[in-house]
């Protein structure tokens, strides 16, 4: 185990939490409407996490390969909040890598630099 706050759950694996991992929130908008005056008014209806961009400087060949083996279609993620909270929320992971170079450690192990992979929140929250 890597631990829960040096790690993120993709899709039932365990890897490692990506360089710069921060989580920000956007608002959901509905019942948008322009005025008379061109004033655009839409109603909150919840918020959700906004997309996040991971990158990762040396990721190991299993974690990579659990990464591309990503489909495009909803996964589930788990991770620590900003209150230290574990949460799970669905994504749409677009995984956009560029695995330009491959590191081995004296002992054998395969690692990749330049990693990286986009997820889009679908969850939305009304709290």
């Amino acid at each position: 185990m890597i631990g829960v706050f040096n790690s993120i759950t993709i899709n039932g694996t365990e890897i490692y939490r990506s360089n710069g991992f921060t989580l920000s929130r956007e608002w959901i908008y509905a019942g948008e409407i322009v005025t008379c005056t061109g004033k655009v008014c839409a109603d909150v209806i919840g918020w959700r996490y906004a997309n996040l961009h991971l990158q990762w400087d040396n990721l190991p060949q299993d974690q990579l390969q659990a990464l591309l083996a990503l489909s495009g279609t909803a996964v589930d993620v788990v991770f620590s909040d900003e209150q230290n909270q574990t949460v799970t929320e669905s994504v749409i992971p677009i995984v956009s890598t560029a695995t330009v170079t491959r590191l081995t450690d004296p002992h054998g192990d395969v690692a990749w630099s330049g990693v990286s992979l986009e997820l889009r929140f679908i969850n939305a929250h009304n709290d």
